[in-house]
């Protein structure tokens, strides 16, 4: 059986499978929120102010990860956070309460920002070290993964395991494997000499503002995407609950799916140009669920988005890896950047949809994405310094 490209040598594989490791470990938690609220008691506003703790964690070591990469090397990095990601999973299937809950999901958070900022550092010194391009593979691993993850939790929920022990052995045995692999790093390391010098915190100025910028607009959508999609289709088109879940299922799907041919597309196309035109054909997917007659037109759309969007994250996160920048410290700061559109998208998209309408608030993420589109090509000369 012949490995893909991306998965042929062990660098490679120390690139791209903590990738598929951070989706396992994301979707065997999230998948179980339904049980973790049940098991706390919480209502839905309490469980959206603990969530908030999630995110607050993510931002705050995001813009911190990129100095830490630069210090210690992206490749030591990856497998300390990917080590404490693992554990910090089990924190939710312990949880009995508010307090607990939020405290351990700050620490999700944490870890999981470090982790994330990390691994693409790390994929993006072995793309441009061995010449040859694996982000986008990467990032399907990624959702892949997630997949995966949401599956075994579906089981684990059905043959009633209990989150202690669901989460427990998925966290000790990722947490083994990445410590297991850190063994045979040895001394060496990837860490830039003087790094110790630089910043502590990543900031979304200088080479990589642009990048940053176009990482907020891309990623408001997809955040609107997850949390709106289902909504829009059922209170806009009148669509049962089990057809609204296909919306975000089209999307995911068609990202997951595009983003393992996205490496092949930017060899040929590059970067600056495959954003343009994936962010246009996103923009293109909004148009037609804004103006769907029905479900299934809407549905469509939805899967226009996810391929559109598909190569978006790792081309910007590919171009930052490059900018004049310690290694690390520019993804971070796109990264930073972008979570924070993420997670600010779809709250504004609500308050949009409170006063005008679902249908308008999804024609301000089109106008997003159409941004992304016209912005791509300044963005990247800028952070080539042309």
């Amino acid at each position: 059986m012949t490995l893909p490209p991306f998965l042929q040598t062990p660098r490679l594989r120390s690139a791209a499978l903590p990738f598929a490791a951070n989706g396992v470990l994301y979707g065997t938690w999230a998948s179980r929120i339904p049980e973790i609220q049940e098991r706390t008691g919480l209502g839905e506003g309490a469980l959206g102010l603990a969530l908030l703790g999630l995110a607050a964690g993510l931002v705050v070591s995001a813009s911190a990860a990129g100095p830490l990469v630069a210090r210690l090397g992206a490749h030591r990095v990856t497998l300390a956070a990917l080590s404490v990601f693992a554990l910090a999973v089990i924190g939710p299937g312990l949880a009995v309460g508010f307090g607990s809950l939020a405290a351990v999901l700050v620490g999700v958070g944490l870890t999981s920002g470090l982790l994330d900022v990390a691994m693409n550092a790390w994929a993006a010194e072995v793309e441009e070290a061995d010449g040859v391009t694996i982000l986008g593979a990467c990032h399907g691993l990624f959702s892949l993964g997630g997949m995966v993850g949401a599956g075994l939790g579906a089981g684990a929920a059905a043959g009633s395991v209990s989150l202690a022990l669901h989460f427990g052995v998925c966290g000790v045995v990722f947490a083994g494997g990445a410590l297991a692999q850190g063994v045979g790093l040895g001394a060496t390391s990837d860490a830039v000499a003087g790094a110790e010098d630089g910043p502590v915190i990543a900031w979304p100025t200088g080479p990589v503002a642009g990048l940053a910028a176009l990482a907020v607009c891309g990623l408001i959508a997809e955040g609107a995407m997850a949390d709106w999609g289902a909504v829009y289709l059922r209170e806009v088109l009148a669509a049962s609950p089990a057809v609204a879940a296909l919306g975000f299922a089209a999307f995911s799907a068609c990202m997951a799916g595009a983003r393992f041919g996205a490496d092949a597309l930017t060899e040929r196309l590059g970067d600056a140009r495959l954003v343009r035109l994936g962010a246009a054909l996103a923009a293109v997917g909004l148009a037609v669920c804004v103006i769907a007659p029905t479900v299934w037109v809407a549905v469509a759309g939805f899967g226009l988005v996810g391929l559109g969007f598909a190569a978006v994250v790792p081309a910007l996160f590919r171009a930052a890896s490059k900018a004049p920048l310690p290694p690390g410290v520019g993804i971070a700061a796109v990264a930073s950047a972008g979570y924070l559109g993420f997670l600010a998208g779809p709250p504004v998209i609500g308050f949009i949809a409170e006063a005008a309408g679902l249908r308008v608030s999804f024609g301000v993420l089109a106008v997003l994405a159409v941004v992304v589109a016209l912005g791509a090509g300044a963005a990247f000369r800028r952070v080539r310094g042309e």
